[in-house]
């Protein structure tokens, strides 16, 4: 017969378990999804899924876009490590935009903006979306958008005839295609919407991975037609789509939001996808092995960021109003629930930075105040995601560790579907934030790494010193890393090349460019750890590839020691207890 000690210790395990999770149902959904790399470094290294071969590609198309050559030298540049021929090859970088062009998007407490400008050069002829599925033009005139909500049909008309009627700043493709078939599609704002452009960076906005969190995709697509419409009066505007590529999909959970309802400010109806699952608790995790069956939206996603490296990202969300950034798990996240602490990453300097910024240029999101009476406040609006609450598979941590992509989340409104009367009031608060947070890609460092001859070299690990956080070349031989001023060494290696190390500085009047190249060597070792050193440390699902081991891997490992005593019983006993619901619900 069972003791006393015994039914007191299984009711408070029992008690302690469902406490966690009904702490988190109270404080709201979430906070984030929220994507860099031709063969993502981190994915790679730590059992991320393969891009699968079933992916069509687009066919290339030449957009005459004019370089823009006006005879700032590079600056940050190596003489000792940039072989001669480079130079002839890459073209200069334009002076940074007057101050005058940032006058419209500075308000009070702002921290100084980054005037950075990337490099240009000529049109590539590869295509710049080799994984996805070209959307059909409709040779119609654009409809008008009004502050409604848009369901898929009427959101897809508009995207189709808004498209095919700016040609010039637009290019409307699909990644993929939800569980009930409807397109996940994605607009590029660029003056170069079809094609790459050597050293310009990609940035990304993803909104509607909960479908009820309705405000994120009329403010995604409110986006997308101010900055077409700008282009042409706005300096700022201007100067960010002639050096960026913007990539905005309006709705990752197109499913949900149609059975969700205008009004509803709280509850989880149209939460999840068609299958019932939250996409943003549906991706590999860097702290806890995920063991829910990857979705259609969620692979998709997981597809795209593999194919185009994002140096920038956000998730719009909805349910509160603040600015998260990563880690939203940690190695103790039962503990978490009780006594939340922040789970910093090796760039929590410039993740602070990033929503801080957002915060800043919002109208009230600063400010820190509650929703309602009881609702958690966030000091300058801004928190770290665990902080908030631990989750375990979400998209910002996802985006970070795999494909070394900075990216946070925005919480836009404290009503998750509020009604459309309020979404003008909603886009006057956002629309300077979201405009001057896609400048934060030109800022830090960047460059193009090459062999002895002047080619580019793919897939390099790169690696700030001191920071354990890597990401790597593009096929173009490009990088880029976000970094705040200051002094800075960073590390390329591939595997049968010597290793180079190089000295730099940053500072916040434009990005430092750095050009590395690459000698090879008959015995080539790896400083940077192997594939081997982390395949202990994050296990593969069963559907998931065990990565090439052609691309050089190296250790994205965080030095977390295993919790103990108490928490430890709590944090084993809840894996289990997660793993049978798992097996028993999916």
């Amino acid at each position: 017969m069972k003791t006393a000690v015994w039914y007191t210790s299984t009711f408070l395990v029992i008690f302690i378990y469902l406490y966690c999770y009904l702490v988190q149902f109270i404080r709201g959904a979430e906070i984030r999804p929220q994507l860099h790399l031709h063969q993502p470094l981190l994915r790679n290294r730590l059992g991320g899924v393969q891009p699968s071969s079933h992916m069509t590609s687009l066919p290339p198309v030449i957009v005459g876009a004019p370089s823009h050559h006006l005879g700032w030298p590079l600056a940050g540049s190596s003489a000792g490590n940039q072989h001669p021929s480079l130079q002839r090859h890459l073209p200069p970088l334009p002076p940074p935009p007057p101050a005058s062009v940032f006058s419209d998007y500075l308000t009070p407490g702002n921290m100084a903006v980054s005037s950075s400008i990337s490099v240009s050069s000529s049109v590539s002829s590869a295509p710049v979306h080799p994984s996805v599925t070209a959307a059909p033009v409709t040779p119609a005139a654009p409809k008008p958008l009004d502050f409604g909500y848009h369901n898929y049909d009427n959101m897809t008309a508009w995207l189709k005839h808004f498209s095919a009627s700016n040609p010039d700043l637009t290019a409307l493709y699909s990644i993929g295609k939800s569980v009930q078939g409807r397109e996940l599609w994605v607009m590029v704002v660029s003056s170069s919407p079809f094609q790459h452009m050597k050293g310009k960076p990609d940035v990304k906005y993803v909104a509607n991975i909960h479908g009820n969190e309705a405000v994120s995709r009329e403010m995604a697509l409110h986006l997308i037609e101010h900055l077409v419409k700008n282009y042409r009066e706005d300096a700022y505007i201007r100067w960010l789509l002639d050096q960026t590529r913007i990539h905005i999909l309006p709705s990752l959970n197109p499913d949900g939001f149609e059975v969700a309802r205008e009004g509803t400010c709280t509850g989880g109806q149209g939460r999840y996808n068609a299958r019932g699952f939250d996409l943003n608790r549906n991706f590999p995790d860097y702290f806890k092995q995920n063991t829910k069956r990857v979705q259609p939206e969620t692979e998709a996603y997981k597809e795209w960021i593999a194919k185009i490296q994002f140096t920038l990202s956000a998730g719009l969300h909805a349910g509160a109003l603040v600015a998260s950034y990563p880690f939203d798990n940690t190695p103790n996240s039962a503990y978490q629930a009780f006594a939340s602490t922040p789970s910093q990453t090796p760039d929590d300097d410039v993740f602070h930075h990033l929503a801080t910024l957002y915060a800043r240029n919002h109208a009230t999101m600063y400010q820190g105040v509650a929703c309602k009476p009881g609702s958690p406040s966030f000091p300058n609006g801004t928190t770290n995601g665990a902080a908030w609450y631990p989750l375990t598979g979400g998209a910002q941590d996802y985006s970070y560790v795999w494909t070394g992509t900075m990216e946070i989340t925005v919480e836009m409104a404290c009503c998750k579907y509020p009604p459309a009367a309020e979404l003008p009031v909603h886009w006057s608060e956002h629309r300077q934030a979201l405009i001057r947070f896609v400048g934060e890609a030109h800022r830090g460092v960047r460059g193009f790494v090459t062999d002895g001859n002047g080619r580019p070299l793919e897939n390099v690990a790169m690696k700030i010193k001191g920071r354990d956080a890597p990401f790597q070349t593009t096929k173009h031989g490009e990088f880029w890393r976000i970094l705040l001023p200051g002094y800075y060494r960073i590390e390329a290696y591939k595997e049968g090349y010597e290793p180079v190390e190089e000295d730099f500085s940053v500072t916040d009047h434009h990005a430092t460019q750095v050009n590395l190249t690459l000698f090879k060597q008959v015995d080539s070792k790896n400083g940077f750890g192997t594939l081997d050193d982390v395949s202990n440390y994050y296990s593969l699902s069963a559907s998931e590839e065990r990565p090439s081991k052609r691309h050089p891997s190296i250790s994205n490992k965080q030095d977390i020691p295993h919790p103990t005593g108490l928490s430890g019983l709590l944090i084993t006993l809840r894996s289990q207890m997660d793993n049978l619901f798992a097996n028993l619900f999916g």
